[in-house]
């Protein structure tokens, strides 16, 4: 008896613009209160401290809710679930700009953690509907680069308002071009459908054998704690930059074009070094991983200088190498694991998540009332941790005896 195979439908353009748009919605949200923070400072009490609260209650939120949003968008279909997140995230910035205490800038910045666990899963579904190569590469670089847009955007804005502008006003324009991302959502709520296994470990739709998983459980921990560890240094870049550069003596105006320039070199590496992993699969995948992360940790020891070169040349290199492993990580995940990609994409992304809580309440911890030296040098610690976890992962992979 013969079988008849759904079409596998195809991911258009505007598909994967609304994963876009909606990934910047929900991560614009703690790198803008990041990056004003010292401008919120002057008009009500609001410091370091209350910043890694925030941000630490945003990614704990995410984290928590991140299994059950998964089931949520399998339900209610991806495009609901962008919307859904995008609709929540302007709702967020709006509690941010009518916020009158640190309270309130805590409470809607947790809040927006909720639409923000909806997105991850939302985008792979819709990004599963690429057939494998350069292509998907090219779409998984795009999409992640989103995060570093995001920081460009309150870049931006440090830029215009760092002087004597409002920075209520600032959040408010941003609460309404996140509105704004509905329109480039697609309507409906077809997804791209996963291709049927048969017991042989083939594509049913392909005939085309499935990759074995690498490395056993051990390569799984040593990514989940690379992810982790890799998080708390680059989540923590984009929520202190700012106040580092200001506390250096650098212009807010400068300190802005410093971070649209670091997010512009983020955006280029997670595009080139996705591009790449369309070439060079699997276990060099992680080498490229590791690399980055080492440069990265070589970027935060230079923002820890106090310099103004330092803060130059420390930001381009931590945004560009410590930040731009994203896409590529990810797909190694799913080379690492063809059989189980959510499952183990889960547990990679709770390490991101719990990442971002712990990164900015230790950098808060340890900066203290200004200790800014001290606070980076321990992030690129971190991230040199995180890229020998990577490279225990490599070793993993290529001792299983399958290297692409």
């Amino acid at each position: 008896m013969t079988s008849t195979i759904t079409p596998r439908p195809t991911v258009g353009v505007r598909a994967v613009a609304g994963v876009i748009g909606t990934l910047v919605a929900v991560s614009v949200p703690p790198f803008l209160v990041g990056t004003l923070a010292i401008q919120m400072g002057r008009t009500m009490a609001f410091g370091a401290a209350d910043v890694a609260t925030a941000v630490a209650g945003y990614y704990a939120v995410s984290a928590l809710l991140s299994p059950f949003s998964g089931r949520f968008v399998a339900w209610c279909g991806p495009q609901v679930a962008l919307r859904l997140a995008a609709l929540g995230s302007a709702a967020g910035l709006a509690g941010v700009a009518l916020a009158d205490g640190a309270a309130g800038v805590v409470l809607a910045l947790t809040f927006i953690g909720v639409p923000n666990s909806l997105v991850q899963p939302a985008s792979n579904q819709i990004l599963s509907g690429i057939g494998p190569g350069r292509t998907r590469a090219i779409a998984f670089g795009a999409v992640q680069s989103a995060i570093p847009a995001a920081t460009l955007i309150a870049g931006a804005l440090l830029a215009v308002v760092g002087g004597s502008g409002s920075w209520r006003a600032a959040v408010w324009a941003v609460a309404g071009l996140v509105a704004a991302v509905q329109l480039a959502i697609p309507f409906g709520r077809d997804v791209p459908h996963r291709a049927a296994r048969t017991p042989g470990g083939l594509a049913a739709d392909a005939g085309a054998p499935v990759p074995a998983a690498v490395g056993g459980r051990p390569l799984v921990a040593a990514l989940v704690g690379g992810a982790f560890l890799a998080s708390i240094a680059a989540t923590t870049l984009p929520s202190f930059l700012a106040a580092t550069g200001q506390h250096a003596g650098v212009s807010p105006q400068a300190v802005g074009a410093v971070q649209i320039a670091g997010s512009l070199t983020c955006i280029v590496a997670r595009v080139i070094a996705s591009w790449s992993g369309g070439r060079h699969e699997g276990a060099e995948s992680l080498r490229a991983v590791g690399t980055m992360l080492a440069g990265g940790a070589l970027g935060y020891v230079l923002l820890g200088t106090g310099s103004g070169w330092g803060f130059l040349v420390g930001a381009l290199a931590a945004y560009g190498l410590g930040w731009g492993w994203n896409g590529l990580f990810n797909l190694s995940v799913t080379q690492a694991r063809p059989h189980s990609i959510a499952a183990v994409t889960g547990l990679t992304q709770g390490g991101v998540f719990l990442g971002g809580v712990c990164g900015p309440l230790l950098f808060a911890a340890v900066a203290g009332s200004g200790r800014y030296g001290p606070a980076w040098y321990v992030i690129a610690i971190a991230a040199a941790a995180s890229a020998a976890l990577i490279a225990h992962a490599r070793q993993r992979w290529v001792r299983s005896g399958v290297v692409t």
